[in-house]
């Protein structure tokens, strides 16, 4: 969308004016397909025991996880249960540089936290024949922490130039005055990240400079922190359908909080920036000289709700092999989210300006949209020799049933759509876990894998915002029998996953530059869960 602009800058004598003018907001959404995507993905376990193994528990496992993985798992429950976790999670993210001419290519970042793993209540139905088993859990699905920091040396290029806007993004009336500008640079505009110099309208040139001249040195510093949590509130059911399977369902309710905070800062570490090069007149008569550090900023916070339902059958093929399969509807799921984004030009002499520090500023908002997820379907098979349990299990996903819905800015939906329709497509994750009981002790190990969005990865470049890689999975545990009711547990899990990311920001009408500032990260996530069952 466009804003109007009356006398925004007039260019006379190497001075800028500039005039604050009334505007008015439009709907805007703060995601992209990728974003959204990326707030639906859960942790590849829950609780200690499949923690330890890298499993869902498809083919069926008599834990309280069986109503994360597959509810007919529950039937398997022997007595009445009660079960608590702690849990502790890291993430490193080993980045390097891959454009932007920085004097060190290699920096890295780490994240934090400790809380609740999940709570959790099995209760052994008495009844005359079979088995009947219901459960109620809160387990924790997803941390979204993870964190970029780092500061390096740029001569080829900046992200002031990331604003500057497009031929059809702007107008000139027949003064030479600038007449309006699209959302993005008018915002930038009005925080001094570039100029409109009337004398180059009039010579048929492209009327903007931005405000770092090219070739100058200047410091860059990158400080990127998310952070939030995913949790799941389970019930669900499972009984005895014949002698050998079992059969189970959870309705299970899906919360969450998530927040983007992104601050891009620039700075004329050498002064090659002059006055004479950049300088702006306020509109009461302040003369604000030479560049000095600019400093964009991005914020997002989202709050979200759904709900969806598990069904699935556990059965014995024969005596030591055991077959599973869950279905999992869509979950349908509510966002609320808030946005905005900041820019600061500060100089040499006269101090700084800004924009976006209004709530009605142009890049802040409020908006609310609904997301509807595909339908999963895993299977499992296990098999137990003696001491022994190996058990394998595979997860299919169509992300291009994923859909984004909303009755504002329904336009900007259904280009989110398209994209996931062209670039989405099937997934298949799985994962392989044993475990091994020596005496009161068990032993467990595993590895697992979860399978990118794109049918075709090499053919997506990255947006402004992550390419979002494979993720990799591999983990140990142990469990204790303390006593005939007691019994402790720790899984262990660590996961890699690659992305990569230009860092100059973009719109709808997509990059403003041909240069790119791509990072690649390698995020490593560590999970550790200590958990303490007691038999009722």
């Amino acid at each position: 969308m466009k804003q109007s602009v009356r006398i925004l800058r007039r260019f006379t004598a190497g001075t800028i004016t500039a005039t604050v003018m009334m505007i008015t907001v439009s709907p805007t959404i703060a995601q992209t397909a990728d974003e959204v995507w990326g707030l639906h993905q859960r942790d590849m376990s829950v609780g200690a025991r499949m923690t330890g193994m890298s499993i869902r528990g498809f083919a069926g496992f008599g834990d309280y996880s069986a109503m994360y993985g597959n509810p007919a798992g529950l039937g398997y429950v022997d007595g009445n249960k009660l079960v608590i976790s702690l849990r502790g999670f890291d993430a490193i993210n080993d980045s390097k540089i891959l454009a932007g001419g920085f004097d060190r290519d290699v920096v890295s970042t780490s994240m934090d936290n400790t809380g609740l793993g999940n709570l959790a209540f099995l209760y052994d139905v008495p009844v005359a024949r079979g088995k009947l088993v219901g459960g109620l859990a809160l387990s924790q699905t997803r941390d979204f922490s993870r964190g970029l920091n780092f500061v390096g040396e740029n001569v080829e290029s900046t992200i002031s130039t990331s604003f500057l806007p497009f031929d059809n993004e702007y107008s000139i009336n027949q003064d030479g005055d600038l007449g309006e500008l699209a959302d993005l640079p008018f915002a930038a505009f009005n925080g001094g990240i570039f100029e409109y110099f009337r004398e180059l309208h009039e010579q048929g040139e492209y009327p903007f400079y931005s405000t770092v001249v090219p070739g100058t040195l200047i410091e860059q510093s990158v400080l990127v922190s998310e952070s939030g949590e995913a949790y799941e509130l389970n019930a669900g059911l499972a009984w005895q359908a014949t002698k050998d399977i079992m059969v189970g369902a959870s309705v299970n309710i899906f919360v969450g909080d998530y927040r983007f905070d992104y601050n891009f800062t620039e700075s004329d570490i050498l002064n090659e920036n002059t006055a004479d090069q950049y300088n702006v007149l306020l509109d009461d008569g302040t003369l604000l000289e030479g560049f000095n550090e600019l400093d964009y900023q991005q914020t997002l916070s989202s709050d979200m709700a759904g709900i969806n339902l598990r069904a699935g059958m556990s059965g014995n093929l024969r005596d030591r092999i055991r077959f599973g399969v869950t279905l999992e509807s869509p979950t349908w799921s509510y966002f609320e989210e808030s946005y905005g984004e900041q820019f600061t030009t500060r100089f040499d002499l006269g101090g700084s300006v800004t924009y976006g520090d209004h709530a009605d500023d142009i890049g802040n908002g409020f908006f609310e949209y609904s997301v509807r997820s595909p339908w999963r379907l895993g299977v499992g098979l296990r098999l137990d020799g003696g001491i022994a349990m190996l058990t394998g299990e595979a997860e299919v996903i169509d992300w291009t049933q994923l859909r984004l819905s909303s009755s504002e800015g329904a336009e900007v939906f259904s280009e989110v759509n398209r994209v996931i329709d062209s670039e989405y497509g099937v997934a298949l994750n799985y994962a392989l876990g044993t475990e091994f009981e020596i005496g009161f002790v068990d032993l467990r190990w595993g590895l697992a894998f979860r399978s990118s969005p794109y049918k075709d990865p090499a053919a997506v470049s990255p947006p402004d915002g992550r390419q979002i890689g494979d993720r990799f999975g591999m983990s140990f545990g142990a469990g204790l029998q303390l006593t005939d009711g007691i019994r402790v547990d720790l899984g262990l899990h660590t996961e890699e996953e690659r992305d990569v990311w230009d860092l100059y920001p973009s719109d709808d009408a997509g990059p403003r530059q041909d240069s790119r500032f791509e990072i690649d990260e390698m995020l490593t996530r560590r999970s550790a869960v200590l958990q303490l069952t007691v038999k009722l």
